[in-house]
């Protein structure tokens, strides 16, 4: 339909169609002008397309939508800052893995820096090797669910009670409360792939049999976890391989995603030895109506 063929509508001069043609365009931040000079080229003549332009600009749903679209737009903004800073040094990012790491070290420098950390750890050795044998743990969880990938709370789990039973946590880095840490038994078969998903709470992943090749995208990659068409609009990831006997960090807000060759078997806290509770990313949540107006 031609935008010359106007029709009066909520005080503009231009029928719907085109009406929401410019309230798009002025969310996506289209200046005015260019609104203006592309209705002109429609057909629109030039003191109607700068009256329709400016009716819109004043409609109280515009106004409205317009405030709550410039401040994604700078929290999008400052997301790529981030990731411009991530990436300027002079090695290419990638995640730590170190042989021995302090308590103190692993939370200043990695748990409070919203950053993944690999550690050899002795905590799976101290697991009982009948009990957590994978044809063990394949028969507590039943043929059935055995053939695929799962993650199951060892505690609110029946048939996992001999593995939850006597449970130790890693010394030093989760709380000693093995219930209070939430642990959850990770479960692959052999070649199980998992896709990339948000960690909405800060996790400690032990492997404890088999290797888990791991694809861990940074949290200020959120606008492009979903949006990424192509190689060049493709989030950051960084590779990781965690062995039998590894711990990882999987930062809260950080997506991750893994592939299981041989299948595998791992436990993770979300409980950690801190005096404050571990954090969570309420993605979903509903947010709370903003400040009212006042009455007339």
């Amino acid at each position: 339909m031609s935008a010359s063929r106007e029709v009066k509508a909520e005080g503009s001069p231009l029928t719907p169609e085109w009406r929401r043609w410019l309230v798009e365009n002025l969310l996506r931040g289209t200046a005015p002008r260019e609104l203006v000079s592309a209705l002109e080229k429609a057909g629109v003549a030039a003191q109607t397309a700068r009256q329709a332009v400016a009716a819109e600009q004043r409609e109280p749903f515009v106004v409205g939508a317009l405030g709550a679209v410039g401040m994604q737009r700078k929290l999008e903004g400052l997301l790529d800052v981030y990731a411009e800073l991530f990436q300027q040094t002079d090695t290419p990012p990638r995640v730590d893995l170190h042989e021995a790491l302090a308590p103190s070290a692993f939370f200043e420098r990695y748990y409070f820096q919203n950053l993944p950390v690999v550690l050899r750890d002795a905590w799976a050795s101290t697991l009982e090797p009948a009990t957590w044998a994978p044809e063990a743990v394949a028969a507590l969880l039943g043929e059935r669910e055995a053939r695929h990938a799962c993650c199951v709370p060892l505690f609110e789990d029946a048939r996992l009670e001999p593995l939850a039973r006597g449970l130790p946590t890693p010394r030093g880095l989760a709380a000693e409360d093995a219930r209070a840490c939430e642990p959850r038994l990770w479960w692959e078969p052999a070649g199980a792939e998992v896709p990339l998903r948000a960690a909405r709470r800060n996790v400690l992943l032990a492997q404890v049999r088999g290797a888990r090749n791991l694809q861990l995208v940074p949290a200020f990659e959120l606008t492009r976890v979903a949006s990424a068409v192509d190689d060049k609009a493709a989030p950051l990831r960084l590779e990781v391989t965690l062995s039998p006997g590894e711990l990882l960090l999987v930062p809260v807000g950080w997506w991750y995603g893994f592939h299981a060759p041989e299948g595998g078997l791992a436990v993770s806290f979300e409980a950690f030895a801190l005096p404050v509770p571990n954090v969570t990313w309420e993605s979903d949540a509903e947010p709370l109506p903003s400040a009212l107006p006042p009455l007339e």
